[in-house]
């Protein structure tokens, strides 16, 4: 998804997935013929078939970089490096390794985007640090890969730390959370102050909390503290480039007032994705665009999986 991002994708000659075909509609949107691109199968190809591809460097998934996969294809006379981060701190320290293999404008992109990563968490840090504990709302986050209310991600990640850094407690975390599913009866005694619904499903998911029966009593639902959460080429609250977005969006979400006095909107949002898709990879999206991918939909304003 990085290399569709900033604009890359002209240089991804093959890429270790079942099918192209079924990359996501702002994937699409961006690159379109990203659907062309060989798929050489999950996350151990034949390291024959990337061999034939002839690439000047293969990037190895973490789960075979342990392996031995990189060592089988430097054996073939190809480079290959492992990059694999769970948080902001790995993500600034592996794009650079990556801005340091492709050199040129991407080097250029890539150590702007952790300037600018940096730069969003002084910031949100400044903002929500004087914040007391007892007064940060609970946020429990739904991964939306599925149609399920219990599916999370547990603490110390990423995810702890967009919803830490703008000024939230994180509920994994607080339930001290070590896999990633929850018992429904823990979040109904936890009662969040906010839920965050990820992934494809999340407007399934939403109009599950409006209508199932415990997680409609919640204090989050009750209050209208239930947000989606955006993607394009992935989902911004995971990893990634447009990680970077959820900066600014978390801010948004948990922090609602202190995001306004710091300027950022739902306005200034539609302009900051607008703005940063025009310098990662040169497509400017409209206004009506933006503001379908702040609200969780496809290009063209409708949504993955919809809600009954």
């Amino acid at each position: 998804s990085s290399f569709f991002v900033m604009g890359a994708g002209d240089r991804v000659k093959g890429l270790a997935v079942n099918k192209t075909g079924t990359m996501s509609a702002w994937t699409q949107h961006f690159y379109p013929n990203c659907v062309n691109i060989p798929a050489l199968g999950g996350t151990t190809p034949a390291v024959e078939e990337i061999i034939k591809l002839d690439p000047d460097l293969v990037i190895i998934h973490p789960s075979t970089a342990k392996d031995g996969m990189a060592g089988q294809i430097r054996d073939g006379g190809v480079p290959a490096i492992n990059i694999n981060f769970n948080d902001y701190d790995s993500m600034m320290k592996s794009y650079t390794i990556l801005g340091e293999a492709l050199g040129g404008v991407y080097q250029e992109k890539l150590q702007g985007w952790c300037d600018s990563v940096k730069a969003a968490q002084e910031r949100n840090h400044s903002i929500t640090d004087s914040i007391p504990e007892e007064e940060r709302p609970v946020v429990y986050y739904i991964s939306g890969q599925s149609e399920s209310l219990v599916g999370t991600m547990a603490g110390n990640s990423i995810f702890q730390d967009w919803t830490e850094q703008a000024g939230g407690r994180y509920a994994a975390a607080v339930m001290n959370l070590t896999g990633n599913e929850v018992a429904a009866e823990e979040i109904f005694a936890l009662d969040p102050d906010i839920i965050i619904v990820g992934g494809a499903y999340q407007h399934v998911l939403m109009k599950q909390l409006e209508t199932e029966p415990g997680w409609k009593d919640l204090k989050a639902v009750k209050n209208g503290r239930v947000y989606n959460n955006p993607y394009a080429c992935f989902n911004w609250e995971r990893f990634g480039l447009e990680s970077r977005l959820q900066l600014d969006y978390a801010l948004y979400c948990i922090q609602p007032e202190l995001a306004a006095q710091n300027g950022i909107t739902r306005d200034a949002l539609v302009q900051t994705v607008i703005d940063f898709y025009k310098t990662m990879n040169g497509t400017e999206l409209t206004a009506e665009q933006a503001g379908f991918m702040l609200d969780g939909l496809k290009p063209d304003g409708t949504a993955e999986f919809p809600a009954a």
